[in-house]
């Protein structure tokens, strides 16, 4: 009897342990579903997959590559893994598309997992989903209906009108840069600014060789300095007169651009002068007497003299531009006229009476 009641314990103690561990939650669990489970052709279903483990079970959810039936994955979206209630829960979404109609089943989809020290991996699989693709055909039954009249569209004229406008903007832009581009080469700002009119190249001349005169240069002994700011004197002037680049080109070339300019014989001549007195004395070493200098500034000086061109403010009473009283211009030491000095000056006109002018 005590042997029978030893065996009832310990069947009874095996089914409690049984019981137990039956009631213990599972330390893997897989839950699926879909939404929504009825579309028509060409809707998009989402398939859900959600596994809630204990944080020492690692876990494989099921990729790209899985097998869903007669469906495509569209897209595929995996959540950050969240803790809740000592658990892990992890959840993939699976889009789903199929252009076929029927009912369709999703097969089940293994999730792996292993236990930590535990080299078997096991599988738990999901259960199948089933989803109803409907036509979008309409339903033929009942009377058939008589056609529509056609509906006009509203005209929409931005989507018309988008491309030229975009366009005319864009080649806007590209003006507005590349004026731009060419005022700022050219050193001038953006926007337009009242310039002050440049002074004449002989006013300029004019006032450097007088500033030349009483450098004293020559009394420091300072010929080739003398020398070098009489000659960039010259030449600065002779490009402002005749637009040439005195000042980039070598003697020779600078006479034969005056030469081509038709400058005056004796100007021409007293130029040439001038310009190899200077160029001796820069790059030969020569050192001419401070007499022999100062003739060669007399000379230049002659040379403004006689080429300047100066326009003078209209008559009042003529509407024409004047001319200056020559002794006034003797003693400025210019010129009267916008001709060259050198050249012979025509008599003044006797000036006829007056035939409407009452006595």
């Amino acid at each position: 009897m005590s042997r029978n009641a030893f065996k009832i314990s310990i069947l009874m103690a095996v089914l409690a342990c049984r019981v137990a561990v039956s009631q213990a939650p599972d330390p893997v669990s897989i839950d699926t579903r879909v939404n929504p489970s009825r579309i028509t052709i060409g809707d998009l279903v989402t398939y859900t997959v959600t596994v809630t483990h204990d944080p020492d079970v690692e876990i494989a959810m099921p990729g790209l590559g899985a097998n869903l039936g007669g469906f495509e994955i569209r897209d595929y979206k995996a959540h950050e893994p969240v803790k809740t209630g000592g658990k892990i829960v992890t959840s993939t979404d699976y889009i789903l598309s199929t252009f076929f109609t029927g009912e369709f089943i999703i097969p089940p989809m293994a999730v792996a997992y292993r236990f930590p020290g535990d080299t078997a991996v096991h599988v738990l699989s999901t259960e199948k989903m089933k989803i109803m693709v409907e036509s979008l055909k309409p339903s033929e039954a009942g009377d058939i209906r008589d056609i529509k009249p056609p509906v006009e569209m509203p005209r929409n004229w931005w989507y018309t009108l988008r491309w030229p406008l975009a366009g005319t903007a864009v080649l806007a832009l590209l003006l507005l840069v590349w004026w731009g581009y060419r005022r700022r080469k050219a050193g001038k700002g953006l926007l337009p600014v009242r310039e002050t009119p440049a002074r004449p190249p002989h006013e300029i001349a004019f006032e450097q060789l007088r500033a030349l005169r009483e450098s004293g240069l020559l009394a420091e002994g300072n010929v080739k300095e003398f020398h070098i700011r009489l000659s960039d004197i010259l030449r600065n002037y002779l490009e402002g007169r005749y637009f040439i680049r005195a000042l980039e080109m070598t003697t020779e070339e600078t006479l034969d651009q005056l030469n081509s300019a038709a400058m005056n014989q004796e100007d021409f001549e007293s130029t040439a002068l001038v310009l190899e007195r200077s160029d001796l004395v820069k790059f030969a070493k020569h050192r001419p007497p401070d007499a022999v200098s100062i003739e060669t500034l007399d000379i230049a000086q002659r040379i403004v003299e006689h080429t300047a061109v100066i326009i003078e403010a209209p008559s009042p009473e003529t509407g024409a531009p004047g001319t200056e009283d020559s002794g006034d211009a003797e003693t400025a030491g210019q010129p009267v006229s916008g001709r060259n000095a050198a050249e012979p000056a025509q008599a003044p006109a006797e000036q006829e009476p007056d035939e409407n002018k009452q006595p």
